[in-house]
């Protein structure tokens, strides 16, 4: 599979399954926890949830497990979306098929700038703010999308961003534009393996 210029292969090992862009795993399913932890931060939002990335379908299963709220999850790969549907649908486990789940191949920073009145937007797209997949995506963690971002969301709503690695000068480019900013640590079998970027709209 080619996906913007670059090779994207699915690899199987055993029961595990690899998306690997180029020489990168950009996902395994031996791994999957942090995202799924990294879903439920949308506990306690009102509004509708944004999910950017669609992966193995972690992020979204921990929505649907923490809140009754709609979801609008984007992926722009064609061939992700494919390998949702097929391969890795036992991982998605019927997520994709909730009455609440609606589905949008399309950049995500498109969309963002197209929503208003959100309860949340978590960004599990790149494995990190300062490691973007894409050369495109890199603009996701631009001030002027961090500000689009935050118009996007209601009073107390929430922007996460999951990341594989520490960012945490991420932390004052949130408070820049005028969020509430946290770290969140994410666990894997009980060691932090990743950490979300919370900013909070006041």
């Amino acid at each position: 599979m080619t996906e913007d210029g670059k090779s994207l292969a699915l690899r199987k090992r055993g029961e595990t399954l690899d998306l690997v862009l180029g020489n990168v795993v950009l996902l395994s399913s031996a791994a999957l926890e942090t995202e799924r932890l990294f879903g439920r931060l949308a506990s306690g939002v009102t509004g509708r949830v944004l999910v950017g990335g669609l992966g193995f379908g972690a992020t979204l299963r921990g929505v649907l497990e923490s809140t009754d709220s709609s979801v609008l999850v984007v992926e722009k790969l064609a061939s992700v979306v494919d390998i949702a549907r097929r391969e890795a649908a036992p991982m998605i486990a019927g997520a994709l098929d909730d009455s609440r789940v609606i589905l949008e191949q399309a950049d995500v920073a498109d969309v963002i700038a197209r929503e208003r009145d959100l309860g949340a937007i978590l960004l599990d797209v790149d494995n990190g703010p300062e490691w973007a997949s894409f050369r495109t995506n890199a603009r996701l963690y631009a001030d002027a999308a961090l500000a689009r971002a935050k118009d996007a969301l209601r009073p107390g709503g929430i922007f996460a961003v999951w990341s594989g690695y520490p960012a945490d000068a991420f932390v004052a480019r949130l408070r820049t534009v005028g969020f509430t900013a946290k770290i969140v640590p994410l666990e894997e079998r009980g060691v932090v393996r990743a950490r979300a970027y919370v900013g909070t709209r006041t």
